[in-house]
């Protein structure tokens, strides 16, 4: 049963609700950012920088100070196709933040330097070997995969490391509407012949295109952890194994855009020597308005809590691969996935303007309005996260670029601030509003 604690200081309106649906064009098509999508260019990079005032934790303003910082990301890769019916692809990365790296040896003969003989900033991104036979493609190695909207499994872009995945995966054209996608990813491993702990994520996701304008989606996954003594949302965890099932219809139809995504996750888990049952859910809704460049949303973006740590039944929803800021804004700067659950009643545009001669828009504004409750919590914890402000300019001025300037203002309520409380170093802590400013430009070759 999904429970919705009614508070005392929501806001008209957020009653209206709220998310984002920027209806995609490619609704059935294979997984983007996958070994599947193409085209798959024989030589790429980027390079994305993205500087950062961030103010946005709540503080103590006696220890604690705005962080002025400038990432720096740097991307090359290859594609080579040594046969029809093979594809190797290799991208390498580098993430450092300007000026921070230590000099190595920390003596070295010239410490006023940052950027001398640093190299541990470069990894590997992807690295897979892919075989194709009639309408299934088969990749092995290290890969990237979106699913759907992001709400389970994303490649997390906006992290200046973003999110690979090391493992086998498929795809598989059904018809000419479907399209199957099979994976299973060592998540992460030990390599300890002791306890040989790792986390295994195993699935089938299917998509199939209704009309050109409208996708339904099925899938089911199955994560398992060995890894012992993690915590997650403020409890230890042995281990679990916790299975996801999930649907997702999403679309538009004349000027209306729609959007509904439900995710289930049963399994048990094992808390401190104690084994619990799961039964936890994410639900999403949403509805807009497409007129042209302009585009208006709302909905609301649900994941489940638990309001009672000694029963047997644990109700937190776990939310491992998903694109958090993409979906629930800032909150989880605050209180990540957290215990008591989470409801985001949202608004938000995207205006277009200025088009060139592509018909593409050079000036993208995309307003953002979110207000958090807990989902589930006892009596006392019940009281909302907050809300949050966002707007973003995206200004596509140069071929197969996007620069960004964003804000984001977070104005916390009383649970944001007793959850925060561990990060309140003194008792005469301030209780601040949270603000963002970033820029960030992106070139792509």
């Amino acid at each position: 049963m999904l429970t919705v604690k009614p508070t005392k200081s929501l806001p008209t309106l957020a009653l209206a609700a709220a998310a984002s649906l920027a209806v995609s064009a490619a609704w059935g098509a294979v997984p983007p950012e996958s070994p599947f999508a193409t085209p798959q260019p024989p030589f790429f990079g980027q390079v994305r920088t993205r500087t950062e005032y961030d103010s946005k934790d709540l503080r103590d303003t006696l220890n604690n100070h705005a962080l002025l910082n400038t990432q720096l990301r740097s991307r090359l890769g290859f594609t080579a196709v040594p046969s029809a019916k093979v594809e190797i692809k290799v991208e390498m990365q580098d993430v450092r933040y300007m000026g921070s790296e230590t000099p190595s040896p920390a003596t070295a003969a010239n410490p006023s330097s940052a950027t001398q003989g640093n190299l541990k900033g470069v990894d590997l991104l992807q690295g897979y070997i892919a075989v194709e036979e009639g309408p299934v493609k088969v990749a092995l190695g290290r890969q990237k995969m979106t699913l759907g909207a992001g709400r389970f499994l994303s490649t997390l872009e906006w992290s200046p490391t973003s999110r690979s995945f090391d493992g086998i995966s498929a795809n598989c054209h059904i018809g000419e509407d479907g399209n199957l996608t099979g994976l299973s990813y060592l998540v992460r491993d030990t390599n300890n012949t002791t306890t040989q702990d790792r986390v295994l994520l195993s699935g089938l996701y299917y998509s199939h295109q209704i009309t050109p304008d409208i996708v339904a989606e099925a899938y089911g996954f199955y994560d398992q952890s060995r890894l012992g003594g993690t915590v997650y949302a403020g409890d230890t965890t042995l281990n679990y194994d916790l299975t996801y099932w999930g649907e997702r219809v999403a679309g538009k139809t004349g000027l209306f855009a729609f959007e509904e995504e439900f995710i289930w996750q049963a399994g048990e888990m094992n808390m401190k020597g104690v084994d619990k049952d799961n039964a936890a859910f994410q639900l999403a809704t949403r509805a807009g308005v497409v007129i042209g460049s302009y585009k208006a949303n709302a909905g609301v973006d649900m994941m489940s809590g638990d309001d009672n740590a000694t029963d047997n039944t644990i109700h937190t929803y776990r939310a491992n691969y998903y694109f958090a800021h993409n979906l629930y804004g800032w909150m989880d700067y605050f209180v990540n996935n957290p215990k008591y659950g989470v409801i985001d009643f949202r608004l938000d545009a995207e205006l277009g303007f200025l088009p060139n001669a592509a018909g593409n828009s050079m000036v993208t504004l995309k307003p953002q309005y979110h207000y958090f409750l807990p989902q589930n919590a006892p009596s006392g914890l019940d009281d909302p996260y907050g809300q949050e402000f966002n707007l973003e300019a995206h200004l596509g001025l140069y071929p197969k670029s996007n620069i960004v300037l964003g804000a984001a203002y977070f104005i916390p309520d009383k649970s944001a601030i007793k959850l925060a409380a561990a990060k309140i170093t003194t008792n005469s802590f301030s209780e601040q509003n949270g603000f963002f400013l970033y820029f960030m430009p992106t070139f792509n070759f």
